[in-house]
């Protein structure tokens, strides 16, 4: 059967069409979710940025409202503003622009070439934890997009990168129509058409992208493609190559074998090799800015989901004997800056110390798991060995208006039922997130981190 006759035969399949020219949630007409109807490229954060700050500030019930039905008019902006760190809220709700945010606003009145202004952007959005995903975007590209990629019998990373460089490098649709990379973006979750794809002669290729634009010049929308692509529909040129870019640069992230090089190296000379020159001063301006952009980076290269019981000296003792062990509401530190990420990490050095004191040593679900035969002695302090565990992960702190670095949210676990907690199955897992958040919710409200069962298991990728 032909190329073009497989395509036809899949597109009789109702599912199959919907998922391939759809930009619902969870379908795949895109390959990034955190672009969606309202955000559909890099660069529309920085016009619902502006958008977002004419109520930075204002209680909502001053909001501007929609005539028809009287939604708020900015109520679809919160979730990309606050995942994507530029925003935070305070405990009356009002949404003010972290360290993050403030640069972001001096960053838009920039006057700087589109490919630098797209780069700097593209780093600024970088860290932001989309669809309660940590790093979403590295995620994605990482553990889903890669996952379905190279489970297709001859595609490589090399051919990945070699592809999208090519269509990047189209100016016409037409010629778009027939670069690879068009497919694998298309059909990256169904393996045996890619792989029929790549078996096929370049004369059956011509032959499906002749059909595809003939469909779309008659505006015949019966097939997936010309129906994601129709005019004035939800996705278009623009957004493909947007996603393109964003796929291309993560991925030769991912694989840059330059560890000699910093962070902000490794990006500038990946994007100006391998997608469109950079202006020199491109790397200055980061540099200037290492207060914002370090954070971003350390977050990008934190992959341990599990932190490493340490050593505790005499000094630190005391200081953890003077911490206040009540639960007390604690302001909100912003993260986004150099500033508030030291902060942080010290209030965290000593505080993940005293709750393993305060614990005395025992893990908080011993009694669920038996974990009395699996304790073994620190060799550091002759004590049980134990992690600290954060109930609301750290990479959901900027949902709440207080601290989340504070001895309700800390909790001391063995090895084994911290990894039980992260890495297995949800069925293994449900009734040991339960009895944590049986324990300890009452405790978060009080320190202003009201935690509803519902978000806790969407944190956790659980399904209600």
């Amino acid at each position: 059967m032909s190329l073009l006759k497989i395509y036809k035969e899949k597109n009789k399949n109702s599912d199959w069409f919907t998922d391939h020219s759809s930009l619902a949630k969870g379908a795949s007409g895109r390959l990034f979710e955190y672009t969606n109807t309202n955000f559909r490229t890099q660069d529309t954060f920085i016009a619902d940025f502006l958008k977002f700050l004419e109520i930075e500030n204002k209680p909502r019930e001053i909001w501007p409202k929609q005539d028809n039905h009287g939604q708020e008019i900015h109520k679809h902006y919160v979730t990309n503003m606050i995942q994507s760190k530029l925003f935070k809220k305070d405990e009356n709700e009002l949404f003010s622009r972290t360290s993050k945010g403030l640069l972001y606003a001096d960053f838009i009145n920039l006057k700087i070439p589109e490919s630098d202004r797209w780069f700097i952007n593209y780093l600024f959005l970088l860290n932001g934890y989309y669809l309660n995903h940590k790093n979403y975007i590295i995620f994605r590209v990482k553990e889903d997009l890669l996952g379905h990629f190279l489970s297709t019998e001859g595609i490589t990373k090399d051919l990945l990168i070699k592809e999208a460089k090519i269509l990047l490098q189209q100016t016409s649709f037409s010629s778009i129509l027939r670069s690879q990379f068009f497919y694998f973006h298309s059909f990256y979750n169904d393996s045996d058409f890619l792989t029929c794809y790549l078996r096929s002669t370049d004369k059956e290729k011509e032959e499906l992208a002749f059909y595809i634009e003939k469909n779309l010049n008659k505006e015949n929308f019966q097939c997936c493609i010309s129906k994601k692509y129709q005019p004035k529909g939800n996705f278009n040129k623009i957004m493909l190559l947007d996603e393109t870019k964003v796929f291309l640069l993560t991925l030769l992230f991912l694989e840059s074998k330059k560890v000699e090089l910093d962070a902000y190296k490794i990006f500038f000379e990946s994007y100006n090799k391998n997608i469109s020159s950079l202006n020199g001063d491109v790397l200055n301006y980061l540099y200037k800015n290492k207060s914002i952009f370090d954070p971003i980076f350390e977050d990008v290269f934190e992959s341990e989901e599990v932190e490493i019981a340490d050593s505790i000296t005499t000094f630190e003792t005391t200081q953890i004997s003077q911490l206040d062990d009540r639960d007390i509401a604690e302001e909100y530190i912003d993260e986004t800056s150099e500033v508030g990420r030291q902060k942080i990490k010290a209030i965290y050095s000593l505080r993940k110390r005293q709750a393993r004191m305060l614990s005395r040593y025992k893990c908080a679900l011993e009694i669920i798991n038996n974990c009395k035969p699996i304790y073994f002695t620190a060799k550091n302090n002759g004590k049980n060995y134990l992690e600290l565990h954060h109930f609301i992960p750290r990479e959901f702190r900027n949902d709440f208006s207080h601290s989340i670095e504070v001895l309700a949210n800390y909790i001391t676990l063995c090895p084994r039922c911290h990894r039980q907690i992260h890495l297995a199955l949800d069925r293994e897992r449900k009734h040991l997130i339960n009895s944590l958040y049986d324990d300890r919710s009452a405790r978060l409200e009080v320190v202003g981190l009201k935690l509803d069962f519902k978000k806790a298991y969407e944190y956790y990728k659980i399904d209600v």
